[in-house]
């Protein structure tokens, strides 16, 4: 499976929200960390608790932009011209060995920019860099209490496949259910004959 090596490797691109304000998806550079810490410090405490990492640790965003590595994790962010501020993040996560041929897909909409298209819009990103990767599913883990979410990833190709009652916990204990959707990005004949049985 291709990677991207550096953020050479991906040109940035302009969507304009249903406001009409305008974000840049690029990659998330080093320099990014006081932005990535001021954009996760705006998502409400009960929904930062329901995200897999400590977000508003700033020694976790530190150890984020200080280790990148575009062929582990790609993450792009939606930059406003606007406000100069962070609206979203968006990332594919790469595995070795047996499932290499699959990424992981997570996004966080800053809360001022949701209901605007820009989550839409940046699972469409992922979906256009997964296939210029290659790859052949993308992945979503997403809480079966996020019914929006659900609603635009099925909108955009993804499949319920699985629901895992009571197989995410909380940071602070609590555990709820979890629906694992995937999309499929190809279909070659010649190499993926089996899946058409």
């Amino acid at each position: 499976m291709k990677r991207f090596a550096s953020d050479s490797d991906y040109t940035p691109k302009t969507s304009v929200l249903i406001n009409g304000d305008a974000v840049i998806f690029r990659l998330l550079r080093k320099s990014d960390g006081p932005a990535l810490e001021t954009f996760f410090s705006k998502i409400p405490e009960k929904e930062a608790d329901l995200l897999r990492s400590d977000v508003r640790s700033p020694a976790v965003i530190s150890a984020w932009v200080d280790s990148l590595d575009y062929s582990r994790v790609l993450p792009v962010v939606a930059w406003s011209e606007s406000t100069e501020h962070i609206a979203g993040v968006a990332t594919l996560h790469f595995t070795n060995g047996v499932y290499r041929h699959i990424a992981d897909i997570r996004i966080v909409v800053g809360v001022e920019y949701r209901k605007l298209g820009l989550g839409s819009a940046l699972i469409k990103e992922l979906i256009e860099i997964g296939d210029q990767l290659g790859l052949h599913f993308l992945k979503a883990e997403i809480l079966t209490d996020n019914p929006l979410a659900i609603k635009a990833f099925r909108q955009l190709g993804f499949e319920a496949k699985v629901t895992l009652d009571g197989c995410y916990m909380t940071r602070k204990g609590e555990v709820r259910d979890l629906v694992i959707m995937l999309k499929r990005m190809q279909v070659s004949m010649e190499k993926d004959m089996f899946y058409l049985f």
